[in-house]
């Protein structure tokens, strides 16, 4: 990667940070917004291309089902365009959708286990493919339609950094590995590193560590 290009990324990146850990040393009852904010605004906005959106607020179905609160939504504006009802909030149709994030000012286990519950709902909603067969009758997703990843990004944890890593929790958490897709498939914490499962091997995940 070109050296200029990364470390214009990283200051950036850095400045959002900051800003997000400063906001939640605060203590105000408007933190949360806050937090999604600075996210959406000064922190994931700056990496995504233009057709990629995002957004905060209910990822629903066809099937008139609806997510809890996402704090990020992560969506293609070509698939099928949200509702938006006020700013960057609003209704999100899960085939557009492709990362559901939960933010988290510490990732504590009462937290995790919070947000497994979330993540097991958006993996119990319905797909369109938006294809029929023959006897023009919708053709049934498959797994490769889902491709929605549910995500944490914590900007602090409980842990210590020298006991057991956010995966080992997340793992003993959720109940280990297993061949089924596990309820949340990234979790990012600020200075600790980003844990990615990897659909192609199913018990193993990827990890990178220097995360800023």
């Amino acid at each position: 990667m070109n050296t200029v290009y990364r470390e214009i990324i990283r200051a950036r990146a850095e400045a959002a940070i900051g800003a997000a850990r400063a906001v939640t040393g605060i203590g105000h009852t408007g933190l949360k917004g806050q937090l999604r904010e600075i996210v959406i605004r000064d922190l994931l906005r700056p990496l995504f291309p233009s057709d990629i959106g995002l957004g905060t607020g209910v990822i629903i179905t066809a099937a008139n089902q609806q997510s809890q609160e996402q704090d990020v939504v992560v969506f293609d504006k070509w698939i099928v365009p949200p509702i938006l009802l006020e700013g960057a909030t609003g209704l999100f149709p899960i085939e557009s959708v492709i990362y559901g994030i939960e933010i988290k000012s510490k990732l504590t286990a009462t937290e995790l286990k919070s947000s497994i519950d979330s993540a097991r709902q958006l993996a119990s909603m319905v797909y369109v493919t938006g294809e029929y067969d023959t006897a023009d009758k919708p053709i049934e997703p498959t797994s490769v339609v889902q491709a929605l990843i549910p995500t944490i990004l914590a900007f602090d944890s409980d842990l210590s950094e020298s006991g057991k890593t956010e995966l080992e929790r997340y793992l003993e958490v959720w109940g280990g590995f297993t061949k089924e897709p596990p309820p949340i498939r990234m979790i990012c914490v600020v200075g600790r590193g980003l844990w990615a499962w990897k659909p192609t091997e199913p018990t193993k995940w990827a990890f990178w560590g220097g995360i800023i």
